[in-house]
């Protein structure tokens, strides 16, 4: 059942969602007073009791009702360049039932990004849409009910099987601007009360379009990070658009600039129209060092530049980036989910990616068609390439109580368990209910945005090791950190887990609805993005399950800075023997991406130490920590001067 069976209450919580996922912090009414005794102070009890109200209200029979298409004129296939502004027609026309004098026929429009929301006010303003019927007798009430929401009130007399309205967006001369990101089939959501009783339904498909990526407006180059002498390497070249878009088939020809003699790469390529703006070359790491290509594109008479991360060819360990936290059209994101998986692999470059869509949240649920989950699994099974990429299974729990988690499936069986079943409806009930999987839980957003963790629930740190540190809703580090995260929650940030005890490794990821797995960052909607740097040395489910289990991991905001880290004999995520904490050696090596502005070592809390990067890409030191004991932790933090941030995972002392 679709969230189109609340009454108006329910779309305007659907909104408040929606606006936390965008990039700019905009103002919310508190979380109102928790209805239950019980309720942590973060809880939003108001969210999930509106959708157990929407659960369980009553169909009539007539509620989602009929059928709609677009009407085109011969040639025109209905597609937009992201942005961009056009005119749609769409013909509605009753089911056998009909739509009774009271009922109304719904227009929504994704209301998660930034199509113009459909009014009937003013003729010469985005959105203007204008509603009619040849149906004699029948009287129409069109307004605006709330952002991208438009409803159809019929009058006068009951609308028959058979008979049709036309609803044209965009009719006025600014038309209605798309989406900014490109997606194939973008749904203009049809939705009936077919007896007027505030209770509404999806029609069984609506018609969609497909938004086409504008023009080439920046070049990304992803360089393989980790390599022995004679390992092989990989640069991936994309073009895409000012949103972060992959383009549509262009020519480019390609010119790789600062290639050291230790690195062996193609010098110049030509990009073909049919790699659709994305090529991988293949190359070979001949000797030690860091190396840094750059890559000029000639396309279209102009030039675009891109600096490709840094690669280290080293004996030291192996380094994956994946994202591990991202949406797709089937909750409250962009595209589909073999769309999502194939730019994770071809364009972002990354080794291993989870697609982790809402379980109860956006147009239609997860929870409550099936087929959309199997569609996710079996997208996830046929993205993966063995020993490149690894597509991983996953959704979002969406526990409105506890705080928000995804589930990711590292084996064959690949569960839904729903935070709004009862059965699984607390995390210690998730937790029970995986044990014994193939399966992490993640944390994520814990410090505020949408909602924050409660972390008075007991840890557990072989099913949920590691914590989301970043994404695109921003810092979840603590209260003093870069680029905090919006409606931030005193008490739910990572540090103040770490305070209660709690042993987490930490990890980014993008939690993009925008369709760029991996690149969410590149584009301007979001503040941050993330990414999960993995220490493991085989790409393959239980060595990256294992390395973060073991809390092998750190975090980015997106760009791949290397970090190194130890405290004594512990790396990253390890546990120190209190008694070899008396004056232990700390170790800190960066490989930044950008000049580094700063360096902070924090423990206990605090940080410790803060040093100036001055401007270095490089930086390698270690210091001696006097005072260590039992139960102290302790990380190290990155910061560039483009803002690029990154965090290791604590070494615990024990």
């Amino acid at each position: 059942m679709s969230p189109w069976r609340a009454a108006r209450t329910l779309i305007a919580l659907a909104l408040v969602c929606a606006s936390c996922e965008r990039s700019e912090p905009s103002p919310q009414a508190p979380p109102s007073a928790p209805a239950h005794p019980d309720d942590p102070p973060t809880a939003r009890r108001d969210i999930k009791s509106a959708f157990e109200a929407a659960r369980d209200a009553l169909q009539h029979p007539a509620d989602g009702g009929g059928r709609a298409w677009l009407a085109l004129d011969q040639g025109d296939d209905g597609s937009v360049v992201a942005g961009r502004s056009r005119q749609w027609k769409i013909v509605y026309e009753a089911g056998e039932r009909g739509v009774a004098v009271g009922g109304e026929v719904f227009l929504q429009v994704s209301p998660f990004f930034e199509w113009s929301s459909p009014q009937t006010v003013d003729p010469n303003a985005l959105g203007y849409t204008r509603v009619s019927t040849t149906a004699s007798g029948v009287e129409l009430e069109a307004r605006s009910i709330d952002q991208q929401l438009l409803g159809v009130r019929i009058a006068g007399r009951a609308l028959a099987a058979g008979e049709q309205l036309l609803l044209e967006y965009g009719a006025g001369p600014a038309g209605a601007k798309a989406d900014p990101y490109a997606e194939r089939d973008s749904k203009f959501f049809i939705a009936v009360d077919g007896d007027g009783d505030g209770v509404r339904r999806l029609i069984a498909r609506s018609p969609g379009v497909d938004v086409r990526p504008g023009p080439a407006a920046m070049l990304v180059a992803t360089l393989t990070s980790t390599a022995r002498v004679n390992d092989r390497v990989r640069l991936c070249v994309a073009l895409l658009d000012s949103r972060a878009n992959r383009v549509e088939p262009t020519a480019a020809e390609l010119e790789l600039l600062d290639l050291e003699p230790g690195l062996e790469l193609p010098r110049q390529v030509a990009l073909a129209p049919d790699a659709r703006g994305a090529i991988t070359l293949e190359g070979r790491a001949l000797a030690e060092g860091v190396f840094r290509p750059r890559v000029r594109a000639l396309v279209d008479g102009r030039v675009l530049e891109a600096n490709a991360n840094p690669l280290l060819v080293s004996s030291g360990p192996r380094i994956l980036w994946g994202d591990l936290h991202g949406h797709t059209a089937d909750s409250d994101g962009t595209g589909s989910p073999e769309d999502y998986f194939e730019f994770a692999r071809d364009v972002a470059a990354l080794d291993l990616a989870a697609l982790t869509d809402h379980d109860h949240w956006g147009m239609e649920f997860l929870d409550e068609h099936p087929a959309l989950w199997e569609r996710n699994v079996a997208a996830a099974r046929a993205a993966q390439r063995p020993g490149r990429f690894l597509a991983l299974p996953g959704y979002e729990y969406t526990d409105w109580i506890g705080g928000h988690r995804h589930v990711v499936f590292f084996g064959a069986q690949t569960p839904l368990l729903s935070a709004f079943d009862e059965r699984y409806d607390t995390p210690l009930e998730l937790r029970a209910a995986l044990r014994g999987s193939e399966a992490l839980i993640i944390p994520h957003h814990p410090g505020g945005g949408p909602i924050a963790i409660d972390w008075s629930v007991a840890g557990d740190e072989e099913l949920e090791p590691v914590v989301e540190i970043c994404s695109a809703h921003g810092s979840s580090e603590s209260l003093d950190s870069p680029r905090v995260i919006h409606s931030p929650r005193p008490g739910s940030f990572v540090r103040d887990a770490l305070e209660r005890g709690r042993r987490l490794g930490v990890i980014g990821s993008g939690d993009g609805h925008d369709g760029h797995p991996g690149l969410a960052w590149k584009g301007p909607h979001y503040p941050t993005g993330g990414l999960a740097a993995i220490l493991a040395e085989e790409l393959e489910g239980a060595s990256v399950r294992q390395a973060l289990i073991a809390r092998r991991c750190y975090a980015t905001s997106g760009p791949r800075i290397l970090l190194r880290f130890a405290v004594g004999n512990a790396r990253m995520g390890g546990v120190l023997p209190a008694a070899q904490a008396a004056d232990a050696n700390l170790f800190a090596q960066i490989i930044a991406t950008a000049p580094i502005k700063s360096i902070d070592i924090v423990m206990r809390g605090e940080r410790v130490l803060s040093l100036p990067g001055d401007g270095l890409l490089e930086f390698a030191a270690s210091a001696t920590l006097t005072d260590l004991a039992a139960g102290d932790w302790v990380y190290l933090r990155v910061v560039q001067v483009n803002g690029g941030m990154a965090w290791t995972s604590p070494v615990f002392v024990e």
